[in-house]
């Protein structure tokens, strides 16, 4: 352990004197009334007035302009409506040019009739920007319709990935959510596409977050909290799919001074109905199972924060996050056993009902100080969280042949489950800008326990008898530790980042029932490099690696059974290890519009779940385990068409070729194919005022491989009107997504010699009719906070 804390800090080290060539330059760009201006134009000149480089200042008017000349240069700074500003700096000048108030300029206000707008689509050094002020999206929508048209992200109902990335994480403001699933879509709802600046898109996420998941980031970046503002909003969405649900919720948001705080809550009711069918030929019949469950969704949630700047460098804040829901399930099975002859054999026909109960809550302190104008800071977190699961399960599988019921054949089995994990986390992260380069760096320590009761019985005699051999009491512990640097430059027309991250994991998995440890200590570097170049306005090229963790979900690593009928099971496996994945990528930008990337992934000791048959006792056991190799290569465009003034169409596709190999004997050895995604989504103004908005969207995904699996081809198509109201505080919105119930495919494998194959719907058909009303100034933007232990409280899931 020793030898790699000193490996981090020689590597530090390297980060600080690799880069001496450069002094970095800033400043805060003021107007008379001392309001920051945001997006103003930074020149630097060199003494024969030629360009040398050029930047924006950000939302609070800051800049940062790395020059490595020795020689005098002028440092010009412009905004449409006002004065130029320009300055010769020599080698005497200090690099904190400080305050820069721009004047207006009454002349120029009278003549201008454009304004200046950023690309909408910006490379940088280790991440794609899209900004969104150009595109139709911006108005009238919401935080889920920007993302849809967002290069490389892939939206499919409540779903949110990158193409070619197996799970993304969503940041609001460069902070973590720690909302996942559905309960992400239904907040990123609630956020207008007016309230957004830009969406990053991050394939390969630096050292400063977590090594954990293959996935990558999606940061958006909303605008500002007006001073001295009190406001919220109201909305309420009805959904008719197979069963109807209803949602309502709202928020307020207070600054004054020095005080900010926000506090939501949302509620729902309603259900979906999942099919899932499959099939497993065995060598003497064949079962063909059909299954109706009915996934109920009775929750409320809620969300409350304050902060406090105790001086105009220093603020504190707390953030509470809770949920209370009752997502219980009734399902009904058929299950039809064929004979070689395909003469229907026997019917196992099974009733399951699941009384489900959860709850979490989450607390977060957070503590930020600026400590001097360049730019040095340090961010402070501490977290605690505590999560509740209670599942009961009764099923009952009866048995009839020639349409009569075989007697004596009723088996009726209860499932008992209990898991509670506690985690805490606390996190620093420093900024340490120099006049040479810009470094960042910090650490993380987490301690996670994790205690489960599965209980079995067996229906004896008119009462349940707890069945011990199926039951299991189960322990979790994990402790993580990590450090990690980043050091970043610009190099005229060159930009570079390069980083590291090291973890210390330590693990113990205790079944108390069974008597069993499992102690898994490792301790694993995650380095990250990145360089761009911009030669010139229409051109940009770029280069990132990074290496991640892909950890087993707390779930995972129990091993008890649960059953779903006499011959199904699902098990936990306490000897789950993580999975490791290389990411390289090369993108090119042209235009500010088209985007290509060519990427790479390599995965090492993958994991995946797959079910085991057997010829003799029909018994089907689905278990995870570590047994994938796998590399894919691909490439994927995307392009945004702006012919006529009421319509915009983006299209996006991937292509991708996969090998995999697989240690598992009785598996598929090693398989390997192209996969293809394609999308094109239209946005529609049918007035002039956009006010009345329209969509259609179509994607396709081509029959491809998957681990050791087959996948068919799926498509959907969704239609959506949208009208604004109320001078636009008022949206209404309707949407029918996967119109033709076109949106599932079949998964087919070969294990142990038998074929399987899977088919589930999970009611994406549906009709979405929703409503809301925004109150308070329209500038109303959100402040959220990041938890330190985003990625603990993920694998809750």
């Amino acid at each position: 352990m020793y030898r790699k804390l000193s490996l981090l800090f020689l590597l530090f080290i390297f980060f600080k004197t690799m880069v001496i060539a450069q002094t970095t330059y800033k400043g805060k760009v003021i107007d008379t009334q001392n309001q920051p201006i945001g997006f103003a134009n930074v020149i630097i000149l060199d003494s024969k007035n030629d360009l040398i480089t050029g930047i924006i200042t950000d939302e609070n008017g800051k800049f940062e302009a790395s020059v490595s000349i020795k020689e005098s240069f002028w440092i010009k700074i412009s905004f449409i409506g006002y004065k130029d500003w320009k300055k010769k700096i020599t080698n005497e000048d200090s690099a904190n040019l400080g305050t820069i108030t721009l004047s207006e300029d009454k002349n120029e206000l009278e003549e201008v009739l454009v304004t200046a707008k950023k690309p909408t689509i910006q490379r940088k050094v280790d991440r794609l920007v899209f900004n969104i002020e150009n595109s139709i999206v911006a108005t009238g929508g919401d935080a889920m319709d920007v993302l849809q048209k967002t290069p490389g992200v892939r939206v499919d109902g409540n779903s949110i990935g990158l193409i070619g990335k197996s799970t993304v994480r969503v940041l609001i403001n460069h902070r973590i959510s720690p909302l996942t699933g559905e309960d992400l879509a239904s907040y990123l709802r609630t956020l207008s596409s007016e309230d957004i600046v830009k969406i990053e898109v991050i394939t390969n996420p630096p050292s400063k977050y977590e090594a954990e998941g293959n996935s990558g980031l999606i940061n958006i970046v909303l605008k500002k909290v007006k001073k001295d503002f009190f406001g919220g909003n109201i909305r309420s969405t009805y959904r008719q799919s197979t069963y109807s649900s209803g949602f309502f919720g709202g928020g307020i948001t207070y600054q004054k001074n020095k005080l900010s705080f926000f506090t939501n809550i949302n509620t729902g009711n309603g259900a979906l109905e999942v099919s899932e069918t499959n099939k497993i030929y065995y060598t003497e019949q064949t079962w063909d199972t059909d299954a109706k469950i009915k996934y109920f969704s009775k929750f409320i949630s809620g969300r409350a924060g304050v902060d406090y700047d105790i001086t105009d460098k220093t603020s504190i804040g707390f953030q509470y996050l809770g949920a209370n829901s009752n997502p219980d399930n009734n399902e009904l099975t058929k299950t039809n056993i064929f004979n070689n002859t395909t003469s229907l054999n026997s019917l196992l026909l099974t009733t399951g009902n699941s009384d489900v109960r959860t709850y979490f809550h989450s607390l977060n302190g957070h503590f930020k100080t600026q400590l001097d104008t360049l730019g040095r800071s340090i961010n402070f977190d501490v977290d605690y969280f505590t999560f509740n699961n209670n599942q009961d399960r009764i099923n009952k599988t009866e048995t009839f042949q020639n349409g009569n019921f075989v007697e004596n054949s009723s088996d009726i089995f209860r499932n008992t489950s209990t898991q509670n994990p506690i985690s805490f986390t606390t996190r620093i992260d420093i900024e340490w800008p120099t006049r040479f380069s810009k470094i960042e760096f910090g650490g993380k320590l987490s301690y996670i326990k994790n205690n489960s009761d599965v209980g079995a019985f067996n229906f004896m005699d008119d009462v349940f008898v707890v069945n011990k051999d199926q039951s299991n009491i189960f322990e979790y512990k994990e402790n993580i530790q990590a450090i990690y640097a980043s050091t970043s430059k610009s190099l005229k027309k060159w930009d570079f980042k390069i980083g590291a991250r090291l973890e210390f994991t330590q693990t113990q998995g205790n079944s108390i029932t069974l008597s069993q440890k499992n102690n898994n200590n490792y301790n694993k570097l995650f380095p990250t490099v990145y360089v761009s170049h911009n030669p010139n306005d229409n051109n940009s090229l770029s280069f990132s690696y990074g290496k991640r963790i892909n950890r087993p979900s707390y779930a995972d690593l129990n091993p008890f059974r649960w059953y779903s009928n006499p011959f199904s099971y699902t098990e936990g496996n306490p000897f789950l290890q993580p999975s490791f994945t290389d990411n390289f990528e090369v993108s090119h930008t042209y235009k500010s519009n088209l985007n290509t990337s060519f990427y790479v992934s390599v995965i090492e000791n993958g994991q995946d779940q797959i079910t085991f048959t057997d010829n003799t006792t029909n018994i089907q056991a689905t278990i995870r385990k570590n047994f994938l190799e796998e590399c894919a290569l691909g490439i994927s465009q995307s392009y945004t068409l702006k012919k006529v003034k009421w319509l915009e169409t983006y299209l996006q596709y991937d292509i991708n070729y996969s090998k995999i190999n697989s240690t598992l004997s009785n598996t598929i050895i090693q398989q390997d194919g192209f996969n293809f995604y394609g999308g094109i989504d239209n946005s529609f103004t049918f007035n002039h005022e956009k006010t009345f908005l329209g969509e259609f969207n179509f994607w396709y995904s081509s029959p491809g491989v998957s681990g050791v699996d087959f996948i068919t081809e799926s498509y959907s198509f969704d239609l959506g009107l949208k009208s604004l109201l109320l001078e636009k505080d008022l949206q209404l919105k309707l949407v029918f997504s996967d119109i033709f119930r076109t949106n599932q495919n079949t998964i087919k494998t070969l294990v142990n010699g038998i074929r399987q194959e899977y088919r589930n719907y999970y009611d994406n058909r549906q009709l979405v009719i929703s409503a809301t009303y925004r109150f308070g100034n329209k500038k109303l933007k959100s402040k959220r906070k990041k938890f330190s232990n985003e990625e603990e409280r993920r694998r809750v899931n």
